[in-house]
């Protein structure tokens, strides 16, 4: 499976509960680097949520609208920018879509916000 920054994939990402790892299907956008998503193992991945009770905060983005089917989920959601795994691409199971250049270029704000990069 070709894995590229922008894809929203359907991953099984850690949930820690009661102090045992347990597992949960969730999408997640690449945001790791193309050349890294190459030659690594892993992929640096965003949760996304339909929990959108945050969405105007300055770390998350919101899809909605057209770019809902486009990323290929099924609601209104958001990128966590603020909840961010690596995991190994055996963890992805399938591509469900991808973000359009411009949300692309607004969950890159919400990163450098998350991160407190200039």
């Amino acid at each position: 499976m070709k894995l590229r920054r922008s894809n929203i994939v359907l991953c099984k990402v850690p949930m820690p509960l009661e102090g045992v790892r347990k597992f949960k299907l969730r999408p997640g956008l690449i945001v790791s680097k193309d050349l890294n998503n190459k030659k690594l193992d892993d992929v640096i991945i965003a949760i996304c949520t339909s929990n959108i009770s945050r969405s105007q905060e300055p770390t998350q983005y919101l899809i909605e609208g057209d770019e809902i089917v486009l990323a290929g989920i099924k609601v209104t959601s958001v990128v966590k920018c603020e909840s961010l795994f690596t995991i190994n691409k055996l963890m992805i199971l399938n591509v469900l879509g991808v973000l359009s250049m411009n949300g692309v270029c607004k969950v890159n704000e919400c990163l450098k916000n998350a991160l407190e990069l200039k």
